[in-house]
Parts: structure tokens; C-alpha cells; sequence
């Protein structure tokens, strides 16, 4: 069924809410704006059956695009690659300051190769990782550190979650790129009026470990660049007997954070998961039941001294921080996560009966660090990225962000892992998920001096 890119107008916060809680609308939900004193306006994708139940409603809808249809001119740009150009591209990978369209999911693979082999491989290593996706697709990350030894901050980066947010992957692969040139050159990288020196890029690679994992959905990412350009999930086959709608998961519901959350959560939740197969937002069988999301997993376990994360997604030009389940709160360290007193009332974020406690010094480190990439990608061209909370409008649980900074309050042994999750782009951009690559590559040069800073700042 065709899909359209929206604005969505309604009379108060309740009729907002109810977009998730009652049309299951696929909002943006940090492009929410309050247009007056009671109406709001927010950016979101639906169907054509839910526009007329939506203004049947009472809500006013402006369509923007059929995102389908220019989905589709999207994909046309997309490299088609023989077996033996795929040999040749191995041979000689793209660079992504130089391509004019989106790296398909070889040329991903193949340029993460090269960044790992000489004249880098003094300082960079392939780590094959060991869950195969649903589609016999093998996937990789990418080690990038000069020397060794304890004390050593760690720093992991993923990429392509959602299979439509194509940019993720260009927006790591371009990094890489960038990183490792500067650094075998001893060069400074300039960005916009952003310039990173030199000496501070020697010092990431010699004191720091980076681990960036630019691809994790191939299988997705195929299929959406191939088949249904708004294609969210992996490709987990669909149950017996369902539809072809019924195939995939929600990666970045499936990690084990609240992950069941209608145990966790206030039944009026507008929460943005779902136990439907046939919906995007669908949590999957099992906590981790995703080779995906254990990939994931497999990187923090296998990295213990990683204690910074940046989740890459689209869109909406917002920094987000933890938590995702309910609005932060600093006094009241009973009331957390793992307080099943607390069951059955989180995810309500205005009334008073549950909200997610952190301690006052990690959210002004967060914001501190948050902070700095937002000045740093306003440097490139003025773009302002909104820093927020994760749980801005509608609560979510089963993130990646949220499972990261868990870790350590679930198992003291484990490191604390300051989380984010950038979502780049405009609702204003054709095809927000995958804009025009002339606007895609503005993006990429934005996140990626977001990507310095944080990995200079990151102590």
C-alpha cells in the first residue's frame, strides 16, 4: 500500500498522542511543533486508507509527497554492480567525498575493507562479526587504533539500523575515510568552519579505541535500496500462514530493555512499539531473537571498555539522549528500570507516577557531549540540531540507546556507556529517509564533524 509523506495538524497534545495510540501513525516524532496554544504540527508517513481516517478525525492533513513514487527515483540511482564489477570494486573502492549517489550494500562492504588494509593496517583491523543475517550476509566492523592498554577509551559507532536510512552507512564509510587518511598523513581535517587539528586527530587513534560498524542491516538495506525504498525492518521471514508484510523486525526495538513492554508500560502509553509482525515498529519473538541486534551485543561484550555509543539514524536534525522509556528524573534513585514496583505505569511522560531516574553528573555529561556536536555540525552550514531526551513525545522501549546505557546498572562489572542516537536530515527534504544525494552529501560532511567532535571530546 502506498505510502505518504505528510504534516500532520491536531487540535491539542492528546489528539497527538493518539496518532500512535489509537492510528498507529509513523510519526517524526521530534519534528513535533506547537503552532499555537493548543494546535500542534508534526511530520510523519502514512497510508492513504489512514489520511481519510485521520481527517475523518478531525485532524488536518497536507500531503507532501508520495514516497513511494519518488522513492522510486531514488533507487534508480542506485549503482546496479556484476560479479565482476564487484571484483573491480574491491580492487578499488569509492570515496565517498567523490561518488555522486548512495554506496550500495557492496560498495559499503568493500570500502570498510579497504580502510582496514594498507597503508592502514599498522592501525586498523576488519573484526568479522559472528551472527550471519536472515540472508546469508556476512557483516563487519572496522577497529581503528594505534597501540593499546588499559584505560583506554572506547568508542562505538553503528550505522544502518533502519533499512530506509540510507545515509547512515555513507555517513560512517565517509568518516572512516576521512579518519584514517588524516591520521596516516599527520593532516588536519577541515569541515565547513569546523577544523580539527592534527595533533588532535594523532591523539584519537593513539590513546582511544574506535569500533564502527557502518552496515548492520545489508538485508534490509538491499531491499529497500532494490524493492520497497520505505522498508524499516531486517528480513526475519514471516510466520507461516502471514503475509509478505509480516516479514522483518524492528532492530532497534529488539534490544533487551524494556523490551516486553506492555509488562512495563501504562496500557495508555503512547508507546512506539508493537507485538504485530505486520507493523514496523514490530519488536520481534524474542529479546535479541535478531543476528542484527546480537552483532550489537557481540561488539559491546567483546569491547567491555567501549563507554560511548552513537546509534546513526534518520531524520528530523535532533540529538538524542537517554532515557526513552519516561521523562528523566535525578531524586528518586528507587524509581528505575528495574523497580518492578514500577510496572504497568511508565511511558506516561506528563503525569507523576513514574519517571526514569539518571544521575544529575551523567545528564550533564550527556548534555555536555550532546552539546558539542550540535555546535559542531551548526559549523558546516548553520543546520541547528535539536539536543532532547529520547523520550521527547512518545516513549519507546527495546532501543539500542537505552540497552547501552543499561548495562552498567544492570551488571556493576559492565562499563557505562554514554548513548546517543543522532537522527540527521530535514522533514523538509524530499524523501526525508534518503533525501536527493546533493543534500545527502551536506548531511554526511554535518554528522561527520559531529563524529570528530565527539571522538575528541570522548575522555
Amino acid at each position: 500500500m502506498p505510502r505518504f509523506h505528510v504534516r500532520i495538524t491536531g487540535a491539542d497534545s492528546e489528539a497527538m498522542a493518539d496518532l500512535v495510540r489509537k492510528h498507529k501513525a509513523r510519526v517524526a516524532i521530534h519534528t513535533l511543533e506547537k503552532i499555537t496554544k493548543e494546535r500542534y504540527r508534526i511530520d510523519a508517513h502514512v497510508t492513504g486508507t489512514q489520511i481519510r481516517a485521520l481527517e475523518s478525525a478531525g485532524y488536518e492533513v497536507a500531503r507532501r509527497e508520495d514516497a513511494d513514487k519518488t522513492g522510486k527515483a531514488r533507487q534508480k540511482e542506485i549503482r546496479k554492480l556484476t560479479k565482476a564489477s564487484i571484483a573491480t570494486l574491491e580492487a578499488s573502492p569509492v570515496e565517498v567525498a567523490t561518488v555522486g549517489q548512495y554506496l550500495n550494500v557492496a560498495e559499503v562492504e568493500a570500502a570498510l575493507a579497504a580502510s582496514a588494509a594498507p597503508p592502514n593496517d599498522s592501525f586498523t583491523k576488519l573484526v568479522r562479526l559472528p551472527n550471519k543475517t536472515w540472508g546469508n550476509r556476512s557483516c563487519n566492523a572496522l577497529k581503528i587504533a594505534k597501540g593499546g592498554g588499559a584505560n583506554r577509551p572506547g568508542i562505538f559507532f553503528v550505522g544502518g539500523i533502519h533499512a530506509r536510512e540510507w545515509g547512515s552507512c555513507d555517513i560512517l564509510i565517509n568518516f572512516v575515510q576521512l579518519l584514517t587518511q588524516a591520521y596516516r598523513t599527520n593532516s588536519s581535517v577541515t569541515i565547513g568552519s569546523k577544523t580539527f587539528s592534527a595533533a588532535a586527530i594523532q591523539k584519537i587513534v593513539n590513546t582511544k579505541d574506535l569500533v564502527i560498524f557502518p552496515q548492520a542491516n545489508p538485508d534490509g538495506r538491499l531491499f529497500s535500496m532494490t524493492q520497497q525504498s520505505m522498508w524499516r525492518k531486517n528480513r526475519r521471514p514471516a510466520p507461516a500462514g502471514s503475509g509478505p508484510s509480516c516479514v522483518g523486525v524492528d532492530l532497534n526495538r529488539n534490544y533487551d530493555f524494556l523490551w516486553n513492554f506492555t509488562q512495563f508500560f501504562d496500557p495508555n502509553a503512547p508507546i512506539v512499539n508493537s507485538k504485530d509482525c505486520h507493523e514496523d515498529i514490530f519488536i520481534g519473538p524474542a529479546v535479541f531473537s535478531e543476528p542484527e541486534t546480537k552483532n550489537v551485543r557481540w561488539v559491546f561484550d567483546s569491547y567491555p571498555n567501549v563507554g560511548y555509543f552513537i546509534d546513526i539514524h534518520s531524520y528530523s536534525e535532533a540529538i538524542l539522549y537517554n532515557w526513552g522509556d519516561d521523562v528523566n528524573q535525578t531524586t528518586t534513585p528507587t524509581m528505575n528500570f528495574r523497580n518492578a514496583a514500577f510496572n504497568g505505569k511508565r511511558g506516561i511522560v506528563s503525569d507523576t507516577a513514574y519517571k526514569e531516574y539518571i544521575k544529575s553528573d551523567d545528564r550533564t555529561a550527556a548534555l555536555k557531549l550532546a552539546n558539542g556536536m550540535r555546535d559542531a555540525i551548526k559549523a558546516v552550514r548553520n543546520r541547528t540540531y535539536k539536543v532532547m531526551q529520547s523520550t521527547d513525545l512518545y516513549p519507546t522501549a527495546g532501543t539500542s540507546t537505552d540497552y547501552a546505557f543499561s548495562r552498567h546498572l544492570t551488571d556493576a562489572a559492565k562499563a557505562k556507556v554514554f548513548s546517543y542516537t543522532i537522527e540527521w536530515g530535514s522533514p523538509d527534504n524530499q524523501t526525508p529517509f534518503h533525501p536527493p544525494y546533493p543534500e545527502m552529501k551536506k548531511i554526511i560532511q554535518e554528522i561527520t564533524a559531529a563524529l570528530f567532535d565527539f571522538c575528541i571530546r570522548a575522555t
